[in-house]
């Protein structure tokens, strides 16, 4: 296909059309006619040699060519749309969405004070959180799916930079009245004694403390393992279980919930938190804009 005899308002029509999946939505959010947002379909079927999208009980379905061209697209139309406004970026008059994967740990940090700058200096914005951590969240970066991921990163590709957060040491929470309350560092046998409650994915690395204990031929009780950390507090302050985490995290929880937060009874590495970026969106006045308020969070 030769770009040159291609009409780009195509594109924006492809697009709209494969978030709405109504041809009656999409022409209202584009603000064409019925009838004109159906020709262009036409358009895009004859140029595409493909359906694109099929009516079915809930709207027009995309075919396996439209899923395959719906992320180049979506990719293409970003990055014109961060390239133009970059050009005379003024944070109170943009209409940006910026797209942010963080763990439900670091959210609660970073995320009230953001909510609130971007409300204040950039009223038309908007922010987008997802919760992909790691690999994934790398993936995401590569596919244009997300502008910015913070997080513990294991390692960080030469296609991306990234700056340190903050650095924070592990330590362990348990309930106001528990049997260790009057502890201010757990003994190894205590820490052994203990049953534990465990915060991460099925596929999360192995934690810190497990592996610093597997080196000393030891191993701890998780008699609880769940994937979120809000649902932390509400297991602690019912039971007996430990809780080993980052200590920013803990520190929230404590004041929250009037936790007691004890030192571990090894030294492990700390954790880092970075924010991640692809290096197309360094030096980008419309992303620095808002990057920088991370790092200053």
């Amino acid at each position: 296909m030769n770009i040159k005899n291609f009409d780009l308002n195509l594109l924006v029509v492809f697009k709209t059309l494969f978030e709405e999946k109504n041809v009656t939505r999409a022409s209202k959010k584009m603000g064409i006619t019925q009838p004109a947002m159906s020709n262009a379909l036409n358009r895009l079927r004859y140029l595409v040699k493909d359906e694109l999208f099929i009516r079915g009980p809930r709207g027009m379905r995309p075919t396996p060519r439209a899923n395959d061209l719906s992320l180049p697209i979506q990719s293409a139309l970003n990055n014109l749309e961060s390239s133009l406004s970059s050009i005379d970026f003024n944070p109170k008059t943009t209409k940006k969405l910026y797209r942010i994967s963080m763990s439900d740990d670091v959210a609660p940090i970073i995320l009230p004070n953001l909510v609130n700058f971007i409300e204040k200096n950039s009223p038309e914005s908007s922010l987008c959180i997802r919760s992909e951590q790691g690999n994934e969240a790398l993936k995401l970066l590569d596919n244009n799916e997300i502008d910015f991921a913070v997080g513990r990163f294991e390692s960080v590709g030469s296609r991306f930079g990234y700056s340190d957060l903050f650095t924070e040491k592990y330590v362990c929470i348990l309930k106001k009245n528990h049997p260790f309350k009057e502890e201010t560092k757990l003994s190894i046998d205590q820490y052994l004694e203990a049953k534990h409650l465990r915060v991460a994915p099925m596929d999360a690395p192995t934690h810190p403390i497990d592996r610093a204990l597997s080196q000393l031929n030891l191993e701890r009780e998780i008699s609880v393992r769940i994937d979120l950390i809000t649902l932390a507090p509400v297991i602690i302050r019912n039971s007996d279980l430990i809780l080993t985490l980052p200590s920013k995290t803990a520190q929230r929880m404590a004041k929250n919930y009037d936790f007691k937060i004890i030192e571990l009874p090894l030294d492990l590495e700390r954790r880092k938190t970075k924010m991640v970026w692809h290096k197309e969106l360094t030096n980008h006045p419309t992303f620095d804009w808002v990057k920088n308020q991370i790092l200053t969070l």
